[in-house]
């Protein structure tokens, strides 16, 4: 069994637990770190490596979208 850690901000944890569900990957809250990002721990097999791939991408692009709404947060505060 492989394992792999993902730190989630808060703000997406939602949309990143309905991928995980989605994947059907064995996952763990295994507690926060000090910016108050989700630690979540994911076991796998060596044939699901691929899922973990797309699993991290989705991650990424949750992060991205979180990134450019607080650009445009800014923006229109100006």
């Amino acid at each position: 069994m492989r394992h792999a850690t993902f730190e989630v901000p808060s703000e997406i944890i939602g949309d990143f637990t309905e991928k995980l569900t989605e994947l059907e990957l064995d996952n763990t809250i295994a507690g926060k770190t000090d910016d108050g990002e989700i630690i979540v721990q994911v076991s796998y097999e060596k044939d699901e490596a691929d899922k973990i791939d797309e699993l991290e991408e989705h991650l990424e692009e949750l992060i991205e979208g979180i990134e450019e709404e607080e650009e445009e947060e800014d923006e229109d505060e100006k």
